[in-house]
């Protein structure tokens, strides 16, 4: 017998330990991506946070698992390594995407040809990886 996998829910995040850091980096989900705080979320006294809504999707979410210990072969640097944990987001346009991180001041990095499309990855304010790819 199996578990019976019907979607994904949810990518999680760590950002730090210091609880006025919440509103910055919901703030920063918001202006890349336009997304609203869920106002729904239970209190849970020991876990403080946000959750932020996603839109929804027709692309079937994956679990990609990376074996690669310290720095990845991959890697151009530490910072810039496409096997850092990550959650990545399809869009219609990327080239609109990075000019959207651009005028938000958003730095980012592109990796061409590890898996067919464009790949841009960035960080949040916390510096959790994100991962841009434009939809097929």
């Amino acid at each position: 017998m199996t578990i019976e996998v019907t979607g994904m829910l949810h990518t999680g995040y760590r950002i730090g330990t210091d609880g006025d850091q919440v509103d910055t980096i919901v703030e920063f989900y918001k202006k890349v991506f336009q997304l609203d705080i869920d106002p729904n979320r239970p209190h849970i006294p020991t876990i403080p946070g946000a959750w932020i809504q996603l839109p929804e999707s027709q692309i079937k979410p994956q679990v990609h698992l990376f074996v690669a210990d310290g720095v990845s072969p991959a890697a151009r640097s530490q910072q810039e390594d496409p096997t850092r944990t990550h959650v990545a987001l399809a869009v219609k346009d990327l080239a609109a995407a990075k000019a959207h991180l651009q005028d938000l001041g958003v730095e980012y990095w592109e990796f061409g040809g590890l898996v067919g499309t464009a790949q841009v990855f960035f960080e949040d304010p916390a510096g959790n990886m994100l991962e841009l790819q434009e939809e097929p």
